[in-house]
């Protein structure tokens, strides 16, 4: 991969893996429509790294928080270990189980497109969902009020967003407004809990990974457009949200679901 291309799938995936418009599809499509060679899954986790990295960073404070805190015995902060823990099962098996599956639907770059529809849907659903709850006067919940139930089906909602054009952040968020979580709280929780599942699969796919393909120009410049893509992106997304909706990503899906397919 020569560096131009290791840019340009670099910064879409570092833009698309926390605004919610399927990182994992894009990653299939764009090459696809410009007649590059795929990137490869391997190439994939490389730049999901990049976005673990991002991630890090950005909830370092959060994050030095919660470790403190469960050490030191506070009862919140053991908590929110146990929710992100029992959120990150659901896609840890999925991985395990289904590996080979998932393997093959990166390969399968028109049903990315088709499913990039099926996130405009989740984003149009939960935005309805929240209206009504909020017609209803119905208190809306923070990261405080999370219940173990609320960690599962988000959980769930991440293990689903393993698919090519089903977007992780978007899945997440959304299965957290339709069960009544604040936006922000939906976001941040979401967001937490892609750290667990993104350190995973670096640890079983970086071992594939060869020094050739570490060293070269286009993984060089790939990881770094990732990693500055993704800081950008979690930071804007956060601000966004205290007081827009998600309409614009699901009109996006769309357009982009109906262009992809009929390009590639």
């Amino acid at each position: 991969m020569s560096a131009i291309e290791g840019l340009v799938v670099g910064a879409v995936q570092g833009v698309t893996e926390f605004i919610p418009i399927s990182s994992s599809g894009h990653l299939v499509l764009v090459p696809e429509a410009l007649g590059w060679d795929a990137p490869g899954l391997a190439f994939d986790v490389m730049l999901h790294v990049a976005s673990l990295v991002a991630l890090l960073v950005y909830f370092a404070r959060d994050l030095t928080a919660i470790v403190r805190g469960s050490l030191a015995g506070d009862s919140g902060a053991r908590r929110m270990v146990w929710l992100l823990a029992i959120g990150t099962v659901p896609a840890a098996l999925a991985g395990l189980l289904l590996n080979d599956f998932f393997e093959e639907a990166f390969e399968d770059a028109r049903a990315a497109a088709l499913q990039l529809l099926i996130t405009a849907a989740i984003l149009v659903g939960a935005e309805l969902a929240l209206a009504r709850h909020r017609r209803h006067s119905e208190k809306l919940r923070g990261l405080d009020d999370l219940r173990t139930a609320d960690a599962v089906a988000v959980g769930v909602a991440q293990a689903l967003a393993i698919l090519p054009g089903i977007s992780r952040s978007g899945s997440t968020i959304a299965t957290g407004l339709a069960l009544k979580v604040e936006r922000d709280a939906a976001a941040r929780f979401g967001f937490l809990l892609a750290i667990p599942a993104l350190v995973g699969a670096a640890l079983v796919e970086i071992p594939d990974l060869s020094v050739a393909t570490l060293t070269s120009s286009g993984a060089i410049v790939g990881f770094l457009a990732s990693l500055v893509t993704s800081y950008l992106a979690i930071a804007g997304l956060l601000r966004y949200l205290r007081s827009r909706t998600l309409y614009p990503f699901a009109v996006y899906c769309v357009v982009a679901g109906v262009f992809f397919f009929i390009v590639v």
